[in-house]
């Protein structure tokens, strides 16, 4: 009796250690819940940003391509929201975290969360990783957009220059950094710097445009030259432009949409960089499959995405290649 009962007892003590160490395994290779499921929590800059959609919506159709489930938390453009959202998905237990366009130091209480969860954290839409994130997909190219507008700007006897410009976000605050340190070397350029808001940001910037535009009128010898550090800023520029009948002035910006073709069709824009963000979708979902596969070893690493300079001359050629372009 007793022999059989002491049986009994060994053989469920080493049941519960085969599953206290299976579970251990699946953890360790990834699976969240004690399950073979994987999910990723998934923190949006902005319901209404066009490319963030697009790069968000790319990254999670290759995550469940992989068979992972993803649950998204809507930020609202506010850094606040996004470290609750980060907190709110750590007491969720995903196993990874992908938060947009928002910089480590916007982020440190969300991020120490995480790590103390041990849960990884990448960022798409923004820069370069930083801090405790395991990886990021980096969005900001920012010399691709103000290195042709310098050399531009350098032909330019006078210019009047506005800047709109949105610093909570990594991509734009990364942008403006770099035309401002390129701009020391050109005493020509007098700038005006205005704040967009998100969400709202074609709005916003249509307002700040037509301000400045009534300040600075059409003067012989001043060039005016508008630098959205996004489309939907560049939209409400130029449509501040063409509701005060003015224009169309040198406009050059990141990230392509429909309306943003369709102005550079019409000339009312520049130099639009065309940033692939389903690739960049693509490589997130893979870089965040590589860190499974490597965790043990794992350094943070930074991707780049894709990109191609769209211009007047040269969008027949990108659409006839890519009709689609920016839908």
């Amino acid at each position: 009796m007793a022999t059989t009962l002491t049986r009994r007892l060994l053989a469920g003590a080493s049941a519960v250690l085969l599953a206290t160490s299976l579970a251990a395994c699946n953890r360790a290779n990834g699976s969240g819940g004690g399950d073979d499921e994987f999910t990723v929590g998934v923190v949006a800059l902005d319901a209404t940003q066009i490319t963030a959609n697009r790069e968000r919506k790319a990254a999670q159709d290759a995550m469940k391509k992989l068979g992972w489930k993803t649950v998204e938390v809507n930020s609202n453009g506010n850094p606040a929201e996004a470290i609750t959202a980060i907190q709110n998905l750590v007491q969720r237990k995903v196993d990874a975290i992908v938060v947009q366009t928002y910089t480590p130091d916007q982020l440190t209480a969300g991020l120490a969360a995480a790590k103390a969860a041990d849960i990884p954290v990448f960022s798409s839409s923004g820069g370069e990783a930083g801090g405790t994130m395991a990886g990021a997909v980096e969005l900001v190219n920012a010399a691709a957009v103000n290195d042709p507008l310098i050399e531009k700007l350098k032909s330019m006897p006078k210019v009047e220059l506005l800047e709109l410009r949105y610093t909570p976000g990594a991509p734009c605050r990364a942008r403006a950094d770099d035309l401002d340190a390129k701009l020391k070397d050109l005493p020509q350029v007098n700038v005006t710097r205005q704040e967009v808001k998100i969400p709202g940001g074609q709005q916003s910037a249509q307002q700040a445009t037509s301000g400045w535009l009534q300040k600075y009128k059409d003067t012989p010898g001043t060039n005016l030259v508008i630098w959205p550090c996004f489309s939907e800023a560049a939209l409400g520029a130029v449509a501040a432009e063409q509701q005060l009948k003015r224009g169309p002035y040198e406009l050059y910006t990141w990230d392509v949409s429909k309306p943003a073709v369709e102005a550079l069709k019409a000339g009312t824009m520049s130099a639009v960089l065309w940033i692939q963000v389903e690739e960049a979708g693509q490589q997130l979902a893979d870089l965040i499959q590589e860190y499974r596969d490597g965790k043990d070893g794992w350094k943070t690493k930074t991707v780049p995405a894709p990109s191609v300079l769209l211009t007047p001359d040269n969008i027949d050629k990108y659409l006839s290649e890519t009709p689609d372009l920016g839908a």
